[in-house]
């Protein structure tokens, strides 16, 4: 801890300017002392310290949103400690043209391609992917979550057995990448049925029609513990049916989008990822929101992971102490949060943000969803994206602090999260489009804070 006098000194004599100059350098390299020993501080001054104690463990939370995401994840992926998290993507399908077959029309083909979005795991492990037809429909204004589901058909409409090739090129530098596309054949039995629905005007044309008759599609893929996650972008992908007419050299052909959204319909359809968890023996004993294991329990790490519930608590058990019997005015207040050495900064998590909690570690919220510390001098979410060099997260909690020490806060730690996101209505939600995670070296969370005592 260091103390800095506030007031102005004037120097006359260069051999005292030194001598005082080294005086201050020495004071600064005095080993700083846990808060809750001898505090030195003056009346008035500016103070600093960051040996604050920080307690950190993993902690498992509820109600995580997977409602519209950017990415339908299908697929699994193993981490020996995180355990094994599987995903499979419920969507909604139309299409925008009208479709205009004919009686006498001829069936091609029914073709799905799926865009790679990204993917996490082993690519070199095959898996099959099975799509499935839903029984029951999809609704925008619905909150779904990673527990969430809805009926679907057991017949399969789509099966395809592939080795996971996100990757068509790569930038010479390595910063960039162009993502290829898994195509495949689907169930000829759909292709036909939807061919012969040009005699329907509604479901021909597209939109709310087609849902009302057929509802959405389930992905689901079947692979080994050690395959891969695999994202897929709704945006890039389509279903096409090929076709062609009797004396006609045209090919004629039918899209149907799993996202809807250009100038003359703007339309985003209704999806959602179902992503299960199974935590390994270190991770075993989070099986209910609230349950927490210390970082001591796993080697000094503490874990946060899109998509299954995983996050970080911190604790500052002897914050008050900083407050003693006097008035303390927070200057600026720092958490710095260190990522493992070894990290892949492309498989991480790049952004995080705060939430309260309450003492049996649950989740705080309020009228709008989750209850977030608020970003420093706004009313947007606090949130940190990472330093790629020094692979730390900073989030400015100035006020959070000074909020704690005057009592208008409780002292109930925080829980770190994958950053929060606001859905239609403005509800606040943690969205996970993914299962990255960061683990955080507990040894090296830092609460740096400068303060100044005030008079009584």
């Amino acid at each position: 801890m260091i103390s800095i006098s506030s007031k102005k000194l004037t120097w006359k004599c260069p051999a005292i300017k030194w001598v005082g100059i080294l005086s201050l350098f020495l004071v600064s390299c005095d080993t700083p002392k846990e808060i809750g020993d001898d505090l030195f501080s003056v009346e008035v001054g500016l103070n600093y310290s960051d040996t604050i104690t920080i307690k950190s463990s993993t902690v498992l939370i509820d109600s995580i949103y997977t409602g519209s995401p950017s990415t339908l994840l299908v697929g699994s992926y193993d981490h020996p400690v995180l355990g094994l998290a599987e995903s499979s993507a419920f969507t909604q399908v139309s299409n925008i043209d009208t479709l205009f077959s004919k009686a006498t029309s001829i069936y091609d083909s029914l073709t799905m391609r799926l865009a790679y979005g990204g993917y996490q795991g082993d690519t070199t492990k095959s898996q099959t992917l099975s799509v499935y037809r839903l029984l029951d429909s999809l609704n925008r204004g619905t909150d779904y979550f990673a527990n969430s589901t809805v009926r679907s058909d057991a017949s399969i409409i789509g099966s395809h057995t592939f080795k996971p090739r996100p990757i068509r090129t790569r930038a010479m530098n390595g910063d960039s990448v162009q993502l290829d596309t898994l195509r495949f054949r689907m169930s000829d039995a759909l292709g036909r049925e939807l061919l012969s629905k040009y005699a329907d005007v509604k479901v021909a044309a597209g939109s709310k029609g087609f849902r009302d008759y057929f509802p959405g599609m389930l992905f689901k893929s079947s692979s080994s513990s050690a395959g891969a996650m695999i994202g897929f972008n709704p945006g890039y992908s389509r279903m096409t049916l090929y076709f062609h007419n009797p004396g006609d050299p045209f090919k004629y052909s039918m899209d149907y989008y799993f996202s809807l959204s250009n100038s003359i319909f703007p339309e985003i359809l209704a999806r959602f990822n179902q992503i299960k968890s199974t935590k390994s023996v270190a991770l075993a004993g989070l099986k209910n929101p609230g349950d927490l294991v210390p970082s001591a329990t796993t080697s000094g790490l503490t874990y946060i992971q899109a998509g299954t519930g995983v996050a970080t608590k911190i604790e500052f058990p002897f914050l008050l102490n900083l407050k003693g019997n006097r008035n303390v005015a927070v200057n600026k207040a720092e958490l710095v949060l260190t990522a493992a050495d070894n990290i892949d900064l492309q498989q991480t998590i790049g952004q995080l943000s705060i939430v309260e909690t309450n003492a049996t570690n649950r989740t705080l919220r309020n009228s709008y969803g989750l209850k977030y510390l608020l970003s420093e001098g706004g009313a947007s979410v606090l949130t940190s994206a990472i330093e790629p060099g020094s692979k730390t997260y900073t989030f400015n909690v100035t006020t959070a602090i000074q909020s704690i020490l005057v009592g208008k806060q409780a002292n109930n730690g925080w829980i770190i999260t994958p950053a929060l996101t606001s859905n239609s209505a403005g509800n606040t939600r943690i969205i996970n489009e993914s299962t990255r995670f960061v683990p955080l070296q507990a040894m090296k969370a830092r609460l740096k804070i400068y303060y100044s005592y005030i008079a009584n």
